[in-house]
């Protein structure tokens, strides 16, 4: 049987039937361009399983989709494969591209992704403090307690903030996690209503956990 290198299956797949483009996929020697096979997993996508048999080369061969193409895959191939090649092309990516996934791919591969490349989070997505902090120091090796990482937090949110605000986010006399002695919790900064609160009630987003003894 013939073997087709990309630029040859790529030039001849409109003029094959559809049974035929999804034959050939098994004779392709190797991957060109990118966009030109993102462009034919898109055009595969009414038979998804030979749509991902294209989506596994190109993860494969290790290729960077651009943002408007993976706004599409992310929403029919597997999704392990999707989440593969949405973090191999986070180099391609851009602010407005990660606007355009919010929603489509999972938050916390947004998150994971903009703290990586250093991208604006979204604007929704910004607002969700708990959500992102929680993602975010997972995603981080660093701990709560460990100096530096609310400024490396502040630095991927796009937020500048002083060392001073810094020091009453986090308490030196408080262990970072709720524990229940509420009268007695130290002033903080907490999250409601999409607003910031300074102060000490906790019934609507304590950072340090709430009042139902949360572990942020």
């Amino acid at each position: 049987m013939k073997m087709y290198s990309w630029d040859e299956y790529y030039e001849k797949f409109y003029g094959w039937s559809e049974s035929t483009q999804i034959h050939n996929l098994s004779y392709l020697e190797d991957l060109g361009d990118a966009d030109e096979v993102a462009e034919i997993i898109l055009e595969l996508q009414s038979n998804t399983a030979a749509a991902n048999r294209l989506l596994k080369k190109a993860v494969a061969s290790r290729l960077q989709f651009c943002g408007d193409d993976l706004c599409d895959i992310l929403g029919f191939c597997d999704s392990d494969l999707a989440k593969q090649i949405l973090y191999l092309s986070a180099p391609r990516l851009t602010d407005d591209d990660i606007e355009h996934l919010y929603g489509i791919a999972e938050d916390e591969d947004i998150v994971k992704i903009c703290a990586q490349r250093k991208l604006l989070l979204p604007v929704d997505l910004r607002d969700d403090y708990d959500a992102f902090s929680d993602i975010s120091a997972e995603y981080s090796t660093a701990k709560e307690k460990k100096p530096g990482f609310f400024q490396k937090l502040a630095l991927v949110m796009g937020i500048s903030e002083g060392m001073h605000d810094l020091e009453h986010r986090h308490p030196k006399n408080h262990n970072g996690h709720c524990n229940g002695d509420c009268a007695n919790c130290p002033d903080h900064f907490g999250y409601r209503y999409g607003r910031w609160y300074y102060g000490k009630g906790h019934s609507h987003g304590c950072e340090f956990g709430g009042n139902k003894g949360e572990k942020h």
